[in-house]
């Protein structure tokens, strides 16, 4: 009950990953870079003196709402010019912009002219040369510039390559369309009207916004990461279905050997009830159960199960010298002493006539020949009515590396018949399994 709750639990916390995974995604995926002063960028201001032009600029003190400069146009030249740049790395490395789809400016522009143009220049060693900037890829969007509005929005997929900057560098077709790959700079340039007169600008902020991962990614891994814990389970389910199956047979294997000992001892065995009506000690239900949990533990976790058979010395004499209720009276009170004193794991039976049984799990041969040696000085210290003082012979034997409980009890047998052959109301242990 419990294992099929925690596993609710975790399906049911793996359900609202995935849903809030996929609600989301966007702000999960939400990749954004801010270009703004204070960032230790580096800014250069140019103009088209280069090409023969007189237009100046000028670079006003930065404030708090961003980076100020002014360009003065000159009509002395055909295509007056003047902008501003922002470095976004040293030497020729750039950042690799690819992933943004969107790029917005927070721009004041005045002056004489209705557009502005934008370039976010690339280099790239097959077209340009470290020794001549203007050989970075010119990206350009223009756009028409409201003195009323300071935001503008633009996709990346709005930027095309200046047709000027192709033909003047002599670019094939192949290597014609924009690219973001390795943008070097930011250039606010400006307008293509090329109106002589004052031209003022603000540029408060650069915010490009991207994703970390393609969104198709992104489901692709949710999926993944189900199949993965789906064949997970199952592999898992698997496993366990499979142990189970596996500790099935073992058991009903091993129960197999205890009924085939049982049924072979069946004819011993006065009644079929749990305990001895005569002696109180278990017989064949209470022993089989014993011995099938004994030899469960043993194969699974290795504990060592033994066994001690005691046999009451001459008993027969006693039978005929007091009669058969005396012989009785002598069993039932050997019973009682050994249950008396057995632990709780132990299980004391019966065997037949006047041989008796101890299964002792988890107990190696030495310990069980400790207990047999105890029970052997209690029955012979102890005084019995009429017949006065009884003997009894030991047999123990433990089941460890090998063998079955057929020759356990074998083994157990032979050492109470070695007892026996030795002067009885002694001890002795058979040889490990």
């Amino acid at each position: 009950m419990s294992s099929s709750w925690q596993l609710e639990k975790t399906l049911l916390a793996l359900v609202l990953l995935t849903a809030l995974a996929i609600l989301a995604r966007e702000r999960l995926l939400l990749e954004t870079l801010v270009v703004e002063p204070g960032q230790g960028y580096e800014i250069r201001l140019y103009d088209d003196h280069d090409a023969g032009g007189s237009s100046e600029v000028k670079l006003l003190p930065a404030t708090e709402e961003g980076y100020q400069w002014q360009c003065d146009l000159k009509a002395s030249f055909l295509y007056p010019y003047c902008g501003f740049e922002i470095r976004l790395v040293d030497a020729w490395q750039g950042l690799d912009l690819s992933r943004y789809r969107q790029i917005e400016l927070n721009l004041e522009y005045s002056g004489p002219n209705k557009t502005v143009r934008l370039f976010l220049r690339n280099f790239d060693p097959r077209y340009s040369q470290p020794s001549d900037d203007t050989t970075t890829k010119y990206n350009q969007v223009e756009f028409a510039a409201n003195p009323e509005i300071y935001q503008y929005e633009f996709s990346f997929s709005d930027f095309f390559v200046a047709n000027w900057w192709l033909l003047e560098k002599d670019i094939p077709p192949r290597l014609s369309h924009p690219q973001f790959n390795n943008v070097t700079s930011i250039d606010i340039q400006t307008g293509s009207a090329h109106q002589a007169g004052l031209h003022q600008f603000r540029l408060k902020h650069v915010k490009l916004v991207g994703q970390r991962f393609d969104t198709a990614d992104w489901y692709l891994g949710i999926i993944l990461c189900w199949a993965v814990i789906i064949l997970s389970f199952l592999a898992f389910r698997v496993y366990v279905l499979t142990q189970e199956v596996r500790e099935r047979k073992v058991r009903e294997h091993e129960l197999l050997e205890v009924n085939a000992l049982l049924d072979s001892r069946s004819q011993e065995l006065e009644t079929l009830a749990k305990t001895d009506s005569l002696t109180g000690a278990f017989n064949r239900q209470g022993i089989e159960e014993a011995i099938k949990n004994g030899l469960y533990d043993w194969r699974r976790d290795g504990k060592a199960l033994s066994i001690v058979m005691m046999d009451i010395d001459h008993f027969k004499s006693i039978n005929d010298t007091y009669g058969h209720g005396v012989g009785d009276a002598v069993l039932a009170g050997i019973s009682q002493l050994v249950q008396s004193h057995i632990r709780s794991s132990d299980l004391f039976a019966r065997w037949g006539g006047e041989e008796f049984v101890l299964v002792c799990r988890n107990t190696r041969i030495n310990y069980a020949a400790h207990i047999a040696e105890k029970f052997r000085r209690m029955v012979a210290e102890s005084e019995f009515e009429q017949a006065g003082q009884v003997t009894a012979s030991f047999g123990v034997a433990t089941l460890r590396d090998k063998g079955g409980i057929d020759e356990l009890f074998r083994s157990a047998d032979e050492a109470l018949y070695r007892a026996k052959e030795r002067g009885r109301n002694r001890v002795e242990l058979a040889g490990s399994l």
